[in-house]
């Protein structure tokens, strides 16, 4: 009887998926695989109970599989976060999700005390700071320049901040690149016609998250901090946000080499 079963499960339809929740807080993993798996089979359960139960289903035994790893073995903290990743098979007509096992990946990542943080911060403030700076610091004001030039230098770092270039520019969309090896993601800013105006990467910090926005336009490359409440994983749900923080900050203006130097940096990060 189970040869016969297997020779039908491998005659009908069958679709392959890759679950993949991306970084999140060890706390949060069951419910981050709940909601992606119902996201990439939301076509398959939306208007068939059954298949939306086997969805719960697997999602329960692979989440229970996953709190003996991650709760009793690896006695994960709260500040600690996962990535998991694993292949499955969906048999529609049999109403099956059949997880593949043998390709689960779990990373797992300890959190560092806070303490500790503050130890090391000071101890490479102390021993590099001034090596940074002066290998990545501003240029020297020139000695001995006209008085005039002096007073103006206010005025001058005024100009570099400016409103918006988007005023000149329409950001219509904001499809997701990846997330790159800080953990952080990265967004492509659309133009009208689908071009690339530049990215904006997102990382989570004590409840908010900070976006360093990247554009080139005219010629110029402008760069900003943006700051939202929330998650990311809310704010990809309702990119109208973003993009509204985008045209409300305030850029300083920097050379067009620059930032495509900075765009570089940011791509060889995924």
């Amino acid at each position: 009887m189970n040869i016969v079963e297997d020779e039908t499960m491998s005659t009908e339809n069958v679709q392959e998926f890759t679950l993949s929740t991306g970084l999140v807080i060890a706390g949060a993993y069951a419910d981050k695989v709940r909601r992606t798996l119902f996201a990439q089979l939301k076509d398959l359960t939306k208007n068939d109970k059954e298949m939306a139960k086997e969805a719960a289903r697997a999602t329960a035994e692979l989440n229970r599989l996953l709190y003996y790893l991650i709760v009793d073995e690896l006695k994960s903290d709260k500040g600690d976060v996962v990535r998991i990743r694993v292949k499955y098979k969906v048999y529609p007509e049999k109403k099956l999700i059949e997880w593949d096992y043998s390709s689960l990946v779990v990373e797992f990542f300890r959190r560092v005390s806070d303490e500790e943080v503050s130890k090391l911060l000071g101890k490479v403030i102390n021993e590099k700071l001034k090596e940074v700076q002066e290998a990545f610091g501003r240029r020297p004001v020139v000695e001995q320049a006209p008085a005039m030039e002096t007073e103006e230098k206010p005025r001058e770092t005024v100009e570099t901040e400016v409103t918006a270039p988007t005023t000149a520019i329409e950001v219509v969309d904001l499809p997701e690149i990846g997330e790159t090896t800080m953990g952080t993601r990265l967004l492509k800013i659309e133009g009208p016609g689908g071009e690339s105006l530049g990215v904006v990467e997102l990382s989570e910090r004590e409840g908010k998250v900070l976006g360093e926005v990247l554009l080139v336009h005219g010629g110029e490359g402008y760069r900003a901090i943006i700051s939202l409440p929330g998650s990311i994983e809310k704010l990809l749900e309702e990119k109208t946000l973003i993009i509204e923080e985008i045209k409300k900050a305030k850029y300083e203006k920097i050379s067009k080499d620059e930032a495509e130097h900075l765009l570089r940096e940011k791509m060889n990060m995924l």
